[in-house]
């Protein structure tokens, strides 16, 4: 019977997170297929456990602030880069190339871990170390996914520096950058930093469908070539999307992403 209840309450607080707008009674009932009693029964206890609350004016249901605590202390318990340890292995000992996990901030991304191929002719990443956006795979992968009004304000009198004659020159060309990122999946940097580096990145999701990090694969050229790397991406956004999954995120659909 306390089973039954517990899928039942799940079932409900399932039907008034996926809805658009708060719920009424009869919405509720209707969205569930469950009878009037157990939906009253079922609110009311949502209601005293906070995982629900009622708008006595509009006389509508909505998530309660329990739910978003649960959410916060979850997120704030885990380390990405520990979590994301495992599939960075996986590409390392697939491709024999350097891997690394990054995170945004402001309009730079950070080095969180880094795993050194043999041939990687000196750390370019190290932990710790940061990018600008603009003429990195990661910092791509990551903007291409703000929503639009964040990506303007964060573009507003950027400065495009000149690090190579490959580096992104202004924000035109940065954009449709960010397209082929929305496109593919994955941002590519083919020596715009340095002479001798090219990299692919994929990002890692929240629950809210945000980028909150991202996975790199990134070799030296010419041993290798931005083709070949191109190559491997399939694999790298299943990495990336694996580690989304095990923190409860969400990959967004491509058609949302420029509206957002």
């Amino acid at each position: 019977m306390q089973s039954s209840i517990v899928h039942k309450l799940l079932a409900l607080l399932s039907a008034v997170s996926a809805a658009q707008r708060p719920m009424t009674f009869t919405e509720i009932v209707d969205k569930t297929g469950m009878n009037k009693s157990t939906i009253h029964r079922l609110l009311s206890i949502g209601v005293d456990e906070q995982m629900l609350r009622f708008d006595e004016q509009r006389k509508v249901y909505l998530l309660g602030p329990r739910v978003f605590d649960l959410v916060r202390n979850a997120y704030n318990g885990y380390d990405i880069q520990a979590i994301a340890l495992d599939e960075m292995v996986r590409l390392f000992d697939m491709f024999d190339v350097n891997v690394t996990i990054g995170v945004p901030s402001g309009n730079e991304v950070v080095y969180l871990r880094v795993l050194e191929a043999a041939q990687s002719m000196g750390g370019v990443q190290r932990p710790g170390m940061r990018e600008p956006i603009h003429c990195s795979a990661s910092g791509k992968a990551l903007m291409a996914y703000y929503p639009e009004d964040v990506l303007r304000s964060n573009l507003k009198d950027y400065v495009f520096e000149r690090f190579t004659e490959r580096t992104v020159p202004d924000v035109e060309t940065f954009r449709k950058e960010l397209e082929f990122v929305r496109a593919q999946g994955f941002g590519r940097n083919d020596r715009e930093e340095y002479d001798h580096f090219i990299g692919i990145s994929s990002p890692i999701f929240n629950y809210m469908a945000e980028p909150i990090a991202v996975l790199n694969i990134w070799a030296v050229y010419p041993r290798h070539t931005i083709e070949t790397l191109v190559g491997w991406s399939d694999e790298l956004i299943t990495s990336a999307d694996r580690v989304t999954a095990l923190i409860g995120g969400i990959r967004p659909d491509s058609g949302d992403l420029v509206s957002r």
